[in-house]
Protein backbone atom coordinates (compact mmCIF):
# COMPACT_ATOMS: atom_id res chain seq x y z
CA UNK A 1 0.00 0.00 0.00
CA UNK A 2 1.31 3.86 -0.62
CA UNK A 3 2.37 5.72 1.95
CA UNK A 4 -0.51 8.71 2.73
CA UNK A 5 0.78 12.15 1.75
CA UNK A 6 1.15 13.49 5.18
CA UNK A 7 3.44 10.99 5.89
CA UNK A 8 5.63 11.05 2.84
CA UNK A 9 6.04 15.04 3.70
CA UNK A 10 6.99 14.33 7.17
CA UNK A 11 9.62 11.77 6.57
CA UNK A 12 11.91 14.10 5.81
CA UNK A 13 11.46 16.05 9.15
CA UNK A 14 11.80 13.43 10.84
CA UNK A 15 15.33 12.19 9.50
CA UNK A 16 16.66 15.94 10.35
CA UNK A 17 16.05 15.32 14.04
CA UNK A 18 19.14 13.41 15.39
CA UNK A 19 21.78 16.43 13.52
CA UNK A 20 19.65 18.47 14.75
CA UNK A 21 19.87 17.66 18.68
CA UNK A 22 23.28 16.75 18.35
CA UNK A 23 24.41 19.99 17.13
CA UNK A 24 22.44 21.39 20.18
CA UNK A 25 24.19 19.10 22.50
CA UNK A 26 27.41 20.06 21.22
CA UNK A 27 26.69 23.79 21.52
CA UNK A 28 25.60 22.69 24.96
CA UNK A 29 28.56 21.31 25.74
CA UNK A 30 30.72 24.62 24.61
CA UNK A 31 28.49 26.89 26.22
CA UNK A 32 29.85 24.64 29.63
CA UNK A 33 33.21 24.44 28.63
CA UNK A 34 33.31 28.63 28.29
CA UNK A 35 33.81 28.31 23.96
CA UNK A 36 30.68 31.65 23.84
CA UNK A 37 32.61 33.31 20.59
CA UNK A 38 32.17 29.56 19.08
CA UNK A 39 28.24 29.57 19.89
CA UNK A 40 27.76 32.74 18.03
CA UNK A 41 28.44 30.21 14.52
CA UNK A 42 25.97 27.42 15.31
CA UNK A 43 22.94 27.25 13.54
CA UNK A 44 20.83 26.05 16.97
CA UNK A 45 17.45 24.39 16.21
CA UNK A 46 14.66 25.82 18.51
CA UNK A 47 14.12 22.81 20.33
CA UNK A 48 13.46 23.25 23.66
CA UNK A 49 17.22 22.62 25.96
CA UNK A 50 17.96 24.46 29.53
CA UNK A 51 20.07 26.49 29.55
CA UNK A 52 19.86 27.35 25.57
CA UNK A 53 16.93 29.19 25.40
CA UNK A 54 16.21 32.35 26.76
CA UNK A 55 13.03 33.16 28.63
CA UNK A 56 9.80 34.09 26.95
CA UNK A 57 11.38 33.50 23.36
CA UNK A 58 9.51 32.63 20.87
CA UNK A 59 11.10 32.71 17.76
CA UNK A 60 14.60 31.29 16.99
CA UNK A 61 17.59 33.98 17.21
CA UNK A 62 18.57 35.95 13.72
CA UNK A 63 21.57 34.70 12.20
CA UNK A 64 25.10 36.46 13.59
CA UNK A 65 25.52 37.74 9.97
CA UNK A 66 22.20 39.41 10.17
CA UNK A 67 23.39 42.66 12.62
CA UNK A 68 27.05 43.86 13.19
CA UNK A 69 28.57 42.58 16.35
CA UNK A 70 29.18 45.22 18.75
CA UNK A 71 32.95 46.01 19.76
CA UNK A 72 33.82 43.66 22.91
CA UNK A 73 35.10 45.41 26.16
CA UNK A 74 38.59 44.84 27.25
CA UNK A 75 38.51 41.54 29.29
CA UNK A 76 40.60 40.75 32.66
CA UNK A 77 42.99 38.38 31.26
CA UNK A 78 44.75 37.09 34.27
CA UNK A 79 45.09 37.96 38.09
CA UNK A 80 47.77 36.57 40.16
CA UNK A 81 47.34 33.19 42.33
CA UNK A 82 44.68 32.33 39.82
CA UNK A 83 44.48 30.56 36.30
CA UNK A 84 45.32 32.97 32.97
CA UNK A 85 41.39 33.32 32.18
CA UNK A 86 39.54 35.17 34.02
CA UNK A 87 35.83 37.24 34.28
CA UNK A 88 35.60 40.75 32.36
CA UNK A 89 35.94 43.70 34.17
CA UNK A 90 32.63 45.41 34.85
CA UNK A 91 33.97 48.87 33.35
CA UNK A 92 36.71 50.16 30.92
CA UNK A 93 39.95 50.75 32.61
CA UNK A 94 41.50 54.33 32.37
CA UNK A 95 44.62 52.93 29.82
CA UNK A 96 45.79 55.16 27.32
CA UNK A 97 48.71 54.94 25.45
CA UNK A 98 51.21 57.78 25.28
CA UNK A 99 50.91 59.32 21.90
CA UNK A 100 54.58 58.65 19.78
CA UNK A 101 57.85 61.19 19.17
CA UNK A 102 56.29 62.34 15.13
CA UNK A 103 52.80 62.56 16.63
CA UNK A 104 54.41 65.38 19.38
CA UNK A 105 56.48 66.99 16.50
CA UNK A 106 53.17 67.10 14.69
CA UNK A 107 51.45 68.62 17.75
CA UNK A 108 54.15 71.30 17.28
CA UNK A 109 55.41 70.34 20.69
CA UNK A 110 58.90 70.94 21.71
CA UNK A 111 61.18 67.29 22.67
CA UNK A 112 60.75 66.59 26.37
CA UNK A 113 64.22 68.09 27.35
CA UNK A 114 63.09 71.65 25.75
CA UNK A 115 60.55 72.09 28.35
CA UNK A 116 63.32 73.53 31.07
CA UNK A 117 62.42 70.75 33.43
CA UNK A 118 64.00 67.37 33.97
CA UNK A 119 61.17 64.03 34.53
CA UNK A 120 62.22 62.22 37.03
CA UNK A 121 63.66 58.47 36.62
CA UNK A 122 65.37 56.23 39.34
CA UNK A 123 68.54 54.78 38.26
CA UNK A 124 68.43 51.33 37.53
CA UNK A 125 70.23 48.84 35.98
CA UNK A 126 69.34 48.61 31.85
CA UNK A 127 66.82 45.69 31.68
CA UNK A 128 66.63 43.02 28.89
CA UNK A 129 63.03 43.90 28.11
CA UNK A 130 62.89 46.64 25.81
CA UNK A 131 61.16 50.06 26.83
CA UNK A 132 60.55 52.66 24.49
CA UNK A 133 62.07 56.06 24.82
CA UNK A 134 59.86 58.30 27.11
CA UNK A 135 59.01 55.79 29.81
CA UNK A 136 59.61 55.82 33.13
CA UNK A 137 59.21 52.76 35.81
CA UNK A 138 59.97 52.95 39.37
CA UNK A 139 62.98 50.68 40.76
CA UNK A 140 60.18 48.73 42.46
CA UNK A 141 58.24 47.85 39.61
CA UNK A 142 61.18 47.92 36.99
CA UNK A 143 62.00 44.69 39.15
CA UNK A 144 58.65 43.08 39.24
CA UNK A 145 58.33 43.45 35.42
CA UNK A 146 61.57 41.69 35.34
CA UNK A 147 60.80 38.70 36.98
CA UNK A 148 58.11 39.10 34.73
CA UNK A 149 60.02 39.13 31.11
CA UNK A 150 62.14 36.58 33.31
CA UNK A 151 59.48 33.61 33.06
CA UNK A 152 57.87 35.08 29.62
CA UNK A 153 61.83 34.40 28.02
CA UNK A 154 62.43 31.41 29.93
CA UNK A 155 59.09 29.97 27.89
CA UNK A 156 59.43 31.70 24.74
CA UNK A 157 63.24 32.86 24.59
CA UNK A 158 61.59 36.20 23.56
CA UNK A 159 61.63 39.57 25.73
CA UNK A 160 58.89 41.86 26.79
CA UNK A 161 58.29 45.35 25.23
CA UNK A 162 56.83 47.77 27.63
CA UNK A 163 55.14 50.99 25.71
CA UNK A 164 53.85 52.34 28.63
CA UNK A 165 54.57 53.07 32.32
CA UNK A 166 54.12 55.08 35.75
CA UNK A 167 53.95 59.10 34.89
CA UNK A 168 54.09 61.93 36.17
CA UNK A 169 51.37 65.21 36.00
CA UNK A 170 53.85 66.64 33.20
CA UNK A 171 54.20 63.68 31.10
CA UNK A 172 50.47 63.47 31.27
CA UNK A 173 49.92 67.02 30.44
CA UNK A 174 52.27 66.44 27.32
CA UNK A 175 50.28 62.93 26.44
CA UNK A 176 47.03 65.20 26.16
CA UNK A 177 48.32 68.03 24.72
CA UNK A 178 49.84 66.24 21.75
CA UNK A 179 46.07 64.28 21.19
CA UNK A 180 44.29 67.45 21.18
CA UNK A 181 46.41 69.47 18.77
CA UNK A 182 45.64 66.48 16.74
CA UNK A 183 42.08 66.71 17.13
CA UNK A 184 41.44 63.16 19.47
CA UNK A 185 38.52 63.20 21.59
CA UNK A 186 39.14 63.08 25.00
CA UNK A 187 35.84 62.69 26.55
CA UNK A 188 35.73 59.59 24.56
CA UNK A 189 39.02 58.23 26.04
CA UNK A 190 39.11 59.25 29.56
CA UNK A 191 36.01 58.18 31.92
CA UNK A 192 36.72 60.82 34.31
CA UNK A 193 34.69 63.61 32.21
CA UNK A 194 34.52 66.28 34.76
CA UNK A 195 38.23 66.18 35.08
CA UNK A 196 39.10 65.96 31.47
CA UNK A 197 36.49 69.48 31.55
CA UNK A 198 39.14 71.07 34.01
CA UNK A 199 42.35 69.83 31.81
CA UNK A 200 40.50 70.89 28.72
CA UNK A 201 39.96 74.43 29.93
CA UNK A 202 43.04 74.93 30.98
CA UNK A 203 44.46 73.92 27.20
CA UNK A 204 41.69 76.68 25.37
CA UNK A 205 42.86 79.54 28.23
CA UNK A 206 46.44 79.28 27.20
CA UNK A 207 45.75 77.94 23.19
CA UNK A 208 47.71 81.10 22.18
CA UNK A 209 50.95 80.82 23.64
CA UNK A 210 53.26 78.71 23.36
CA UNK A 211 53.41 75.12 23.20
CA UNK A 212 55.11 74.91 26.27
CA UNK A 213 53.32 76.83 28.24
CA UNK A 214 49.89 75.41 27.73
CA UNK A 215 51.56 72.01 28.91
CA UNK A 216 52.24 73.96 32.22
CA UNK A 217 49.50 74.97 32.71
CA UNK A 218 47.59 71.62 31.83
CA UNK A 219 50.20 70.08 34.20
CA UNK A 220 49.41 72.14 37.10
CA UNK A 221 45.40 70.90 36.69
CA UNK A 222 46.45 67.51 36.84
CA UNK A 223 48.90 67.69 39.67
CA UNK A 224 46.06 69.52 41.62
CA UNK A 225 43.79 66.93 40.77
CA UNK A 226 46.01 64.52 42.02
CA UNK A 227 46.57 66.17 45.08
CA UNK A 228 42.96 65.73 45.60
CA UNK A 229 43.26 62.27 44.83
CA UNK A 230 41.70 62.60 41.14
CA UNK A 231 43.68 60.16 38.61
CA UNK A 232 42.97 61.18 35.06
CA UNK A 233 44.60 58.31 34.00
CA UNK A 234 45.71 54.87 35.28
CA UNK A 235 49.34 55.44 34.28
CA UNK A 236 49.40 58.78 37.32
CA UNK A 237 49.21 55.99 39.86
CA UNK A 238 52.22 53.92 40.44
CA UNK A 239 52.31 50.21 38.98
CA UNK A 240 50.12 51.17 36.01
CA UNK A 241 52.68 49.37 32.80
CA UNK A 242 51.45 48.95 29.55
CA UNK A 243 53.16 45.48 27.71
CA UNK A 244 52.77 45.42 23.77
CA UNK A 245 51.36 42.10 22.79
CA UNK A 246 50.36 42.68 19.11
CA UNK A 247 53.18 41.01 17.88
CA UNK A 248 52.65 37.74 20.55
CA UNK A 249 50.80 34.42 19.11
CA UNK A 250 48.18 32.69 21.00
CA UNK A 251 51.42 30.75 22.44
CA UNK A 252 53.39 33.65 23.45
CA UNK A 253 49.96 35.70 25.08
CA UNK A 254 49.72 32.12 26.98
CA UNK A 255 53.28 32.33 28.30
CA UNK A 256 52.95 35.84 29.25
CA UNK A 257 49.60 35.24 31.09
CA UNK A 258 51.67 32.24 32.74
CA UNK A 259 54.53 34.63 33.96
CA UNK A 260 52.38 36.98 35.37
CA UNK A 261 50.38 34.35 37.16
CA UNK A 262 53.86 32.96 38.74
CA UNK A 263 54.96 36.22 39.76
CA UNK A 264 51.84 37.24 41.72
CA UNK A 265 50.42 40.60 42.63
CA UNK A 266 50.09 41.61 39.41
CA UNK A 267 46.65 42.48 38.12
CA UNK A 268 46.46 41.92 33.99
CA UNK A 269 44.00 43.49 31.28
CA UNK A 270 43.26 43.04 27.99
CA UNK A 271 43.31 46.45 25.99
CA UNK A 272 42.22 45.88 21.84
CA UNK A 273 42.33 49.74 21.09
CA UNK A 274 45.35 49.76 20.54
CA UNK A 275 46.52 46.09 21.51
CA UNK A 276 48.28 45.47 24.75
CA UNK A 277 48.11 44.47 27.98
CA UNK A 278 47.52 46.65 31.05
CA UNK A 279 49.69 45.44 34.20
CA UNK A 280 48.55 47.00 37.65
CA UNK A 281 51.36 45.79 40.00
CA UNK A 282 51.08 46.09 43.18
Amino acid sequence: MPTPPTRRAAAPERSLEPPRRLRALAAALLCAAGCRERIESIDLPSIGLPGLDPPGASAPAAPASAAPRAPSAPRAAGTAGAAPRAAAPATRPECDELPSEEEERRAQLPPLTALGKAVPTEPWAPPPYEVLPGVTLPAKIAAKVEQIDQGYARRTREHLVITSGTRDANRQARAMFTKLRLGEDLLQLYRNKAAVQEIKKAYQANSRKPPEQVVAAMEAVIQDQIDRGIYVSAHLRKGAVDVRNRTMSPKEKRAFLESTAEVGGVLVLEETTPAHYHLQID
